[in-house]
């Protein structure tokens, strides 16, 4: 019998630019907690074209991310892979850091190797040379574990 091919939870980021650095803080917390087999807990950098690694081979993706959405500093959205796809693989809105997370799921999607996928992305207060969550990111982390938790569950059913 072959192994499970493994969900990853991916936080992208960059922690020494303030709420940019969600997706690693994310990340970390998550990587604390006791998760069945077969669910992996990634720090995924700043991104960019080594996310394409990081999706290849995986059952599904969970994404946290700083999004530049328009929205009020610390509200969450939930993005699947359908959401995106609509953006143009230059749409510069959507990542903060390296290359764009449009573009890099548009060309995983152009090799066969984009798995189920979700984004959860936070509208950041501020993107500065500074460690740490300004307030209202630092509030949305709670809602932000317990929405990635249920989506772990929605995907192992």
């Amino acid at each position: 019998m072959s192994e499970r091919k493994p969900l990853r939870i991916i936080g992208v980021g960059n922690p020494l630019m303030a709420d940019d650095g969600l997706g690693i803080v994310a990340a970390e917390r998550l990587a604390a907690l006791d998760w069945p087999p077969g669910v992996e807990v990634l720090d995924g950098g700043t991104g960019g074209l080594t996310l394409l690694d990081l999706l290849a081979g995986a059952r599904a993706v969970i994404l946290l991310d700083a999004v530049a959405m328009g929205a009020a500093p610390g509200t969450l959205r939930r993005f699947t892979a359908e959401d995106l796809s609509d953006l143009p693989a230059e749409s510069p809105g959507l990542s903060l850091h390296g290359s764009g997370l449009s573009e890099v799921l548009a060309l995983a999607r152009e090799l066969g190797s984009l798995p189920p996928l979700l984004l959860f992305g936070v509208e950041p207060s501020r993107v500065e040379v500074r460690i740490g969550l300004s307030p209202p990111v630092a509030a949305a982390m709670d809602e932000l574990l317990v929405a990635v938790l249920a989506a772990v569950a929605s995907f192992d059913q």
